[in-house]
């Protein structure tokens, strides 16, 4: 793998965390509901797509979800080289 290709796959790991950060808060939190007891109240929020990072809580507390958000940038980096891929065929 010579230099430019490394350099390449640097950017698109930057740009696949970038978007697991961001895409969940600019989409809005989705709500936790439990099917035995509807809604529970002592979550705020859970973030992350396609896999949840993030979960915040009433009483101003988090959980981080590693694998989650490990999980949303590996699907995040798939999809990019996909996508340039895709690309490279069609126009180049």
């Amino acid at each position: 793998m010579d230099k430019k290709n490394k350099k390449f796959n640097v950017w698109i790991l930057i740009v696949s965390i970038v978007l697991v950060i961001c895409i969940p808060f600019i989409n809005g939190s989705r709500e936790n509901f439990n099917v035995n007891e509807g809604k529970e109240d002592i979550l705020i929020g859970i973030y992350g797509f396609p896999f949840d990072w993030l979960h915040l809580y009433t009483n101003n507390g988090f959980s981080f979800l590693g694998i989650g958000f490990i999980g949303n940038i590996i699907f995040f980096y798939c999809v990019i080289k996909i996508l340039i891929w895709i690309y490279k065929k069609i126009f180049g």
